[in-house]
């Protein structure tokens, strides 16, 4: 009795009465996540939950709702998270602007970094030497040669 795992998977076929509610369930389980899967949508995913949002996705086109309605449904139920592109709210400002908020802040450390290394140069650099110090450097040096 050789069976691969395979053939125990349970393979979900829904019956649409249009190819519009085909692609329109096609394109929204691609566009939802799975909230129990690590970034990945209810349609790639195996989780039961996957399965059940997939099969709330499908009962909802049946029965006529609009795809905002159904998104609208899944984020009341399950969260923002469901989406893989979340509103810009209060709440996801963090999500949404941090990277920018932090690129700029890289940007400000270097700029001021690079202004400042010019400055340390200067502080450290040998000064030239005045007429007066010149002649006495040179009078150590003769009577350290004698």
């Amino acid at each position: 009795m050789l069976t691969s795992g395979a053939s125990f998977a349970s393979v979900n076929l829904y019956e649409f009465n249009n190819p519009v509610d085909e692609r329109r369930f096609q394109s929204l389980t691609r566009e939802l996540r799975c909230p129990k899967c690590q970034n990945q949508n209810i349609a790639d995913s195996d989780a039961p939950l996957a399965q059940d949002m997939r099969d709330l996705t499908y009962d909802m086109i049946i029965d006529g709702q609009a795809d905002a309605q159904i998104i609208n449904f899944m984020v009341e139920r399950y969260g923002d998270f469901v989406m893989y592109n979340p509103p810009v709210k209060p709440v996801t400002w963090l999500l949404w602007f941090s990277p920018f908020v932090l690129l700029l802040l890289i940007l400000v450390l270097v700029f001021f970094a690079k202004r400042r290394k010019p400055a340390v140069i200067a502080e450290t650099a040998t000064p030239e030497l005045t007429a007066e110090d010149q002649a006495r450097l040179d009078e150590i040096l003769t009577r350290k040669d004698n």
